[in-house]
């Protein structure tokens, strides 16, 4: 497997394919960045991980540059030494970016069968970060090549896996969706729920801080929330990191609602729903762009899986993974999430049914549903 976005065993996606196939008894090897601290090889529950030095990332054209030719440089030598490997018959790349074809071909051309596992849309991802015309139609034909290398596509949700039939001209038979899922034993039996009406609601917010997240408008909502709900006392917690961060702790800070905001400190690799997530609403705010309609946001599953109530808008990725256990919100308006958010918190019967809708949910996507059409996309190679 070549992963050039994210470290292993940070990349929750990959973490849990590898582990799913070496439990059944394949033999894999992963092939990713190397973060602080870790070593250039390791076992790791039975995964063969071989790291790479990359250049740090960003949001800007010259940190992309930097980034994805040095790491396409780095990651196929891994993908070498595992497509020459007897016991190697695939090879299974990860996106972003689209750029990992060259090892795909390359395993291919040794006899070797290819798999694309599609976490996001390149193409779309490249014009909401660079907003380039000509960037954009790059990163599109990587996409295509990328397609054109693999005789099988992972596909994340529906949606991807109806662009891998169009855009990359993919046989359906060739296109298998395998959905992000909470494991089993990670949704909560008996979640706590606090009852009345909330003078203090407590937002959550679980992942990246990215652009095309929309972090930035939960300055809005926690403004709205004083402003026009009377809720002065609502308060958020971020639990995650990434480039985006110091745009929206500035935005909080023009708001006049950073004091109601935290972002405890992290350890390890990217965390799950932790307590204080637990204890209350939970929300995302990803604006209803094309690239967050067509992605499946792996929070809104954690989300569920604390059988918590969630506030969303209404994507359409998330809108299925949800199934009607969310409070969706139509447009991309902040004022809107405020007043659903306001809603709830005057309303304990329906955040009761909120969260048993949501556990519900969260037990039709467990991992576990999503490995047995991995295991069987790999059995027919």
């Amino acid at each position: 497997m070549l992963l050039e976005n994210n470290p292993y065993p940070s990349d929750v996606r990959v973490r849990r394919e590898a582990e799913s196939l070496v439990d059944a008894g394949h033999a894999v090897c992963v092939t990713a960045p190397r973060a602080r601290g870790q070593p250039r090889r390791e076992q790791i529950r039975g995964v063969e991980v071989r790291r790479f030095r990359a250049p740090a990332g960003g949001d800007g054209t010259r940190s992309l540059l930097a980034e994805y030719p040095g790491s396409q440089r780095r990651a196929p030598r891994g993908g070498r030494a595992g497509a020459r490997s007897r016991r190697g018959p695939s090879c299974t790349s990860h996106n972003p970016p689209d750029t990992l074809f060259v090892a795909g071909l390359l395993a291919r051309a040794l006899g070797r069968r290819v798999v694309f596992d599609h976490h996001d849309l390149f193409p779309e991802l490249v014009m909401t970060r660079l907003r380039s015309r000509a960037w954009t139609a790059i990163a599109r034909a990587a996409e295509r090549a990328t397609f054109a290398a693999a005789h099988v596509v992972l596909a994340a949700n529906e949606s991807h896996a109806a662009i891998a039939r169009t855009r990359g001209a993919k046989a359906a038979r060739d296109v298998c969706v395998v959905r992000n899922g909470p494991v089993a034993a990670s949704v909560d039996a008996a979640p706590s729920i606090r009852g009345g009406r909330f003078a203090d609601p407590r937002l959550v917010y679980l992942g990246e801080i990215a652009e095309q997240d929309g972090v930035e408008l939960l300055a809005d909502v926690l403004a709205q929330l004083r402003d026009i709900h009377g809720l002065g006392r609502a308060s958020l917690t971020v639990i995650g990191d990434g480039p985006a961060r110091p745009n929206v702790e500035a935005r909080l800070a023009a708001a006049g609602v950073a004091e109601r905001v935290r972002f405890p400190r992290l350890a390890g690799c990217r965390p799950r729903v932790g307590a204080p997530a637990r204890r209350g609403h939970l929300r995302r705010p990803a604006p209803p762009t094309e690239l967050n309609h067509s992605s499946t946001m792996v929070k809104i599953a954690e989300y569920l899986a604390a059988g918590k109530p969630v506030v969303a808008f209404a994507l359409r990725e998330t809108a299925r993974t949800a199934g009607g256990a969310a409070e969706l919100v139509a447009g991309g308006e902040p004022a809107a999430l405020a007043a659903a958010v306001a809603g709830l918190a005057g309303d304990p019967t329906r955040r009761a049914e909120l969260a048993r809708l949501a556990l519900a949910r969260a037990r039709e996507l467990t991992w576990e549903r999503s490995a047995r059409e991995l295991l069987a996309a790999y059995e027919r190679l």
